[in-house]
């Protein structure tokens, strides 16, 4: 029987460790603002994790952990799994959001220094520009690099870039990343919590959270369910393929195939995203996988749900 493997980049992991837990939380953000050598943070507290549309019609953004310290500053962490396009919109909106809470008579400088950090188990950044597994974002002047404001930090954490090395090498956002990462030696990370109080407490709620049968449930259904949802997905993408080739081969549909060569999108490519739709993704994801707009993915819903294709 295979030793159980704790994912830590499960959602009902992260929220036992870091959302129940704001010093673990806390160890976690300044591990990231010492390497970045901005100011440390000494508390910090959990607030409303629901960020509302100013109208109805309003995008929703929900972060993972929303905390603000004594001071006012705030930040957020997201721990992302699954590879989203507009990933990098998706990030600024929400440190947007999260950012602009002025009240009625307040001054502009009265905003809160305002933190995003974006844990991802994908890499979103391009490999030859961005090699490192780390990267800070702020507002800097292209020629001079004078910073416009020190309010926006918008952090980004590619787990997959983590590199083999000795544990003594390590900075202390390497050390989370070790943690994060499923290819870490339970042997190593025994080795860098003892050398990381943050990391010890995470892991000893982590031995808690195994240990709870219920909590352990919960882990397993959205483990099961991460798991069904990446097999529809691929199901649907083969299904899609080998259609979308049978239906070349056999129908031609010579102008289908010159205006989706003129929009740059091709007949498998939409064979591909009907059959997501039939295996009932929704828009959202199937836009996500399809890397495609919404706009696009709803007007094909609607044409083929006209033509009682869906």
């Amino acid at each position: 029987m295979a030793e159980f493997r704790l994912n830590r980049t499960n959602d009902a992991v992260f929220k036992a460790v870091f959302e129940k837990h704001p010093e673990i939380t806390l160890s976690l953000i300044n591990a990231f603002l010492e390497y970045q050598g901005t100011e440390q943070i000494a508390d910090i507290e959990m607030v409303d994790r629901e960020i509302d549309g100013d109208l109805p019609e309003d995008k929703e953004a929900r972060l993972d952990i929303l905390g603000k310290t004594k001071a006012g500053e705030k930040v957020n962490i997201e721990m992302q799994v699954n590879n989203l396009t507009s990933m990098a919109e998706r990030i600024v909106y929400y440190w947007a959001r999260n950012f602009t809470d002025l009240k009625k008579g307040e001054d502009y400088d009265q905003l809160a220094r305002t933190i995003s950090i974006n844990i991802l188990a994908y890499n979103m950044l391009d490999e030859k520009k961005s090699p490192n597994m780390h990267s800070c974002f702020e507002i800097v002047d292209r020629k001079t690099e004078c910073k416009l404001t020190d309010k926006l930090e918008i952090h980004i954490l590619e787990l997959k870039k983590l590199k083999p090395q000795s544990v003594k090498e390590m900075n202390r956002v390497e050390k989370w990343a070790a943690y994060f990462s499923q290819r870490t030696p339970e042997k190593e990370l025994e080795e860098i919590a003892e050398t990381d109080q943050g990391i010890q407490a995470a892991m000893e709620v982590d031995d808690m959270f195994t240990k709870d049968e219920k909590a352990r449930r919960v882990y397993e259904l959205a483990e099961k369910s991460r798991r069904d949802r990446m097999s529809m997905i691929n199901c649907a993408e083969r299904k899609g393929r080998e259609e979308g080739r049978t239906e070349g081969r056999a129908e031609g549909r010579a102008e289908g195939r010159a205006e989706g060569r003129a929009e740059g999108r091709t007949e498998e490519h939409e064979s591909m995203i009907i059959n997501m739709l039939k295996a009932n993704l929704s828009t959202e994801q199937v836009a996500n996988i399809a890397k495609e707009s919404m706009e696009y993915i709803t007007a094909l819903q609607k044409k083929y749900q006209a033509e009682g294709i869906l």
